[in-house]
């Protein structure tokens, strides 16, 4: 089995090929790819996160960033192993890299079996080195606790090495040698000729000193010559006891200090009659010490069943109680009472009272604080979490009402937390004034506020009303401030468990916002459906990426006379675990979570393998059309990463059709690259063109070459002749212009026809084929080929 299996192996590497190259090479090996990062900063975020095992590091990142910097930042927090990997091997490289004492380097170009013997040599090393830093942390946690070290004279008779304790190594001037001199200085005149001649002979030594009387430090100095292998070796053990020393001190301090406690002590025999007690107790009783020796604790109020049920199970009880005075006044106190003889006869024990009268007035207040939001006065979380968790609150619970502020955020932003503070108090009594008294209003935390609602006849009547709160501006500070609110509703339903209704409300404002804000959303089933299905797409996609779960499909388009002149490259998903997820699903995501260039870069290196298949096979003159994006396009490094797939393939420019749709065309930055591509003998495509706004002018543009029309303007049967009319005067002026026309959507015969009639030069549908893999209609085109040929 390769030491690489369900290893997490976290990948640094600014050339997206080299990266995806590792990853799928290191998943052949069973390895765990967590995360691919391309600078210093995602390398740093990304350790954090995942935790890796074993880290891959090129040199030179992105922006500029160093991989031996990433490596020393990551490697001062965490042990793990470093192997560099890098297209350069000068020395003043390597000697920086060694800088970090990296577990491997391998250079550039790399193959798998150099990649797998490296990893493991590197996971091997770093396990070995482990175990090694686990022993050395047994023996110190071991020698720390023990405050315990140990000095080795050394064959010149005149140094010591210490091991041990770093309280201990202190004593010493904080160093891990120590010469013999200071070491002799530590003793007095009397015994200082004691050590000399046991180091001298070989005796055995055993002294116990006060190195700092100041501090009260005591050491036990154990010397002796011992063989080791057939050699004789000065050696010996220093233990603190200062702790021992101390005690016996304190024992000879215990009578003073029984006496001056400010806590109540009594000493008590075992059927809990006073022995002995001090001058504190006796003030809290309010009598005099001798009138309590003989006394029972019992006839103070304390609850003689209380110390029956713990007597025998624990060496201490600690409890509080309600003692009553002399007068027979009660106030609280907390009693300790503690065994203070075992395996005698007779056993005694130690009382301990304090009077915790204003400590019970001081936790009444912080318990009042500590549910309460000390900016609006509303409750707070830890009151939801009582609220939601107690049966008591839970079962009087209708319905939740989660109440998010839309437009806080701005606000805070652009005016400071104090102005911010004074509109969360507003908002805040403003929602206090639309709810009924039974009712109660939570501050969530931040912007977010929660209403439990209990046995409410109108809910719609109630959430209305916490919306309409903010019909009104806000004027804090002299500004006039607007604030809205995004509100969902859960209602209880028996038997559902109280977290689960916070989640469902929450769904419920999620919901609410998407709908555009200011609205009250109830919940239903079928928002958690929807949210669960986004979070799995949103929080699976980069793995899919990884595990090749991502593959194209290709449409064939054809000339007016059927025949294949081109493909379409369209992303398909199949999940392994839900089959397949439609484009509309995660496409988006891809866009708003920053995925979508390493998606148009897997698809783009689809279309190049696609393009040179077709090379191969002798049908060049097949095109291959993609999809790119506005933000592939305006992502440099994306568009050079395309250019080296064009190499890489052999493949030539004027091979691939780039499909833009018309809404990114209006961008000055894309319109500037597309005309960059087309110098460079790329076929640039107006995609879904008269789908939404139409500008004319984007057919004028020399770089754009073919004007895909949206199957949206193809007319339907029977319909009337209006959309003849605009399809056949679009065709007609691209014509005129020079632009080729191919219309998507073509699904009957009735289109088809349309279509030729009104002088379309491409045409692509259902009717001639759905998406398939290139494997799938190579033998489609290669036999169409022979036919025509």
């Amino acid at each position: 089995m390769s030491l690489l299996e369900n290893k997490r192996v976290l990948i640094v590497e600014d050339t997206t090929i080299a990266a995806t190259y590792l990853a799928r090479e290191l998943s052949a090996l069973n390895a765990q790819v967590v995360g691919l990062a391309r600078s210093k900063e995602q390398a740093l975020d990304m350790a954090e996160k995942t935790n890796p095992e074993l880290i891959l590091m090129d040199i030179h990142l992105a922006d500029g960033s160093n991989g031996i910097e990433a490596a020393r930042s990551i490697t001062q927090n965490r042990a793990v192993p470093v192997v560099f990997t890098t297209s350069y091997s000068d020395d003043n490289t390597l000697q920086d890299a060694l800088s970090v004492s990296p577990y491997g380097y391998v250079v550039k170009p790399f193959d798998v079996k150099t990649i797998k013997v490296t990893c493991e040599t590197a996971l091997k090393r770093f396990a070995l080195e482990e175990q090694a830093r686990n022993s050395e942390k047994r023996f110190k946690v071991a020698a720390e606790a023990a405050k315990m070290g140990v000095m080795e004279l050394d064959g010149s008779g005149r140094s010591f090495t210490f091991t041990g304790a770093k309280s201990l190594q202190h004593q010493f001037g904080a160093s891990t040698s120590i010469d013999l001199d200071t070491f002799l200085a530590l003793f007095d005149d009397n015994d200082k000729q004691d050590v000399i001649d046991s180091i001298a002979q070989g005796k055995s030594l055993h002294k116990t000193l006060c190195i700092d009387p100041d501090d009260d430090t005591w050491l036990d100095i154990v010397f002796s010559e011992i063989d080791v292998d057939n050699e004789q070796v000065n050696i010996g053990a220093v233990i603190d006891v200062t702790e021992r020393q101390r005690q016996s001190k304190k024992l000879r301090l215990s009578s003073i200090i029984f006496d001056q406690l400010a806590e109540g002590v009594a000493v008590l025999a075992e059927d809990f009659t006073v022995l002995d007690c001090n001058r504190a107790l006796a003030d809290l009783i309010g009598v005099s010490s001798d009138s309590l020796v003989g006394k029972s604790l019992f006839d103070f109020g304390i609850d003689p069943l209380s110390i029956a049920r713990n007597r025998g199970k624990k060496k201490m009880l600690r409890d509080k109680i309600h003692l009553h005075d002399a007068r027979g006044d009660e106030f609280p106190a907390l009693l300790t009472v503690t065994e203070l003889t075992q395996n005698t006869e007779s056993e005694k024990f130690v009382a301990t009272i304090s009077d915790i009268t204003e400590l019970t007035r001081a936790e009444k207040q912080l318990e009042s604080l500590a549910f309460t939001d000390s900016l609006t006065g509303a409750g707070n979380r830890n009151y939801l979490k009582l609220a939601l968790n107690d049966s008591i609150f839970s079962d009087n619970i209708q319905a939740l009402i989660f109440i998010d502020l839309d437009g806080f955020k701005a606000i805070n932003d652009t005016h400071g937390h104090d102005v911010g503070d004074e509109v969360l108090c507003e908002c805040a009594m403003r929602l206090k004034h639309s709810i009924r008294e039974n009712d109660t209003l939570i501050r969530h935390g931040g912007d977010e506020f929660v209403v439990l609602v209990q046995q409410s006849d109108d809910l719609n009547k109630l959430s209305q009303r916490l919306l309409n709160a903010f019909d009104e501006a806000i004027i804090v500070s002299d500004l006039t401030l607007t604030v809205g609110a995004s509100i969902g509703v859960a209602e209880g339903i028996d038997g559902k468990d109280a977290d689960e209704l916070l989640k469902h409300a929450d769904i419920a404002m999620y919901e609410a916002k998407r709908k555009g804000k200011g609205q009250v959303v109830f919940y239903t089933a079928e928002q958690s459906e929807s949210i669960e299905y986004r979070l799995y797409v949103e929080q699976g996609l980069l793995d899919a990426i990884i595990n090749h779960e991502l593959y194209a499909a290709y449409q064939p388009i054809v000339d007016s006379y059927g025949n294949i002149v081109a493909l379409e490259a369209l992303c398909r998903w199949k999940s392994q675990e839900i089959g397949d997820i439609h484009p509309d699903s995660f496409i988006p995501i891809a866009e708003e979570t920053g995925l979508i260039n390493e998606l148009g870069l897997k698809m783009l290196r689809e279309v190049c393998i696609a393009s040179s298949l077709l090379k191969e096979e002798g049908l060049s003159h097949v095109k291959v059309h993609v999809n790119v994006s506005i933000l592939q396009l305006n992502s440099t490094e994306l568009v050079k990463q395309f250019m080296s797939f064009l190499d890489e393939f052999s493949i030539s420019a004027d091979d691939i059709v780039l499909e833009v749709t018309e809404s990114a065309m209006h961008d000055i930055g894309t319109r500037r690259i597309l005309r960059e591509l087309a110098a460079a003998g790329f076929t640039i495509a107006i995609d879904d063109f008269g789908s939404g706004y139409a500008s004319v002018s984007e057919l004028t543009e020399p770089y754009t070459h073919i004007v895909k029309m949206d199957k949206s303007l193809l007319p339907a049967e029977n319909s009337g002749e209006t959309k003849r009319v605009i399809i056949d005067t679009l065709i007609q002026m691209c014509s005129r212009l020079g632009k080729s026309v191919l219309l998507e959507g073509i699904e009957t015969e009735a289109h088809a026809n349309f279509a030729r009639q009104a002088g379309c030069d491409l045409m692509q549908g259902f009717l001639f084929s759905r998406p398939k893999t290139i494997n799938e209609l190579l033998p489609e085109i290669r036999e169409q080929s022979q036919i025509t040929a």
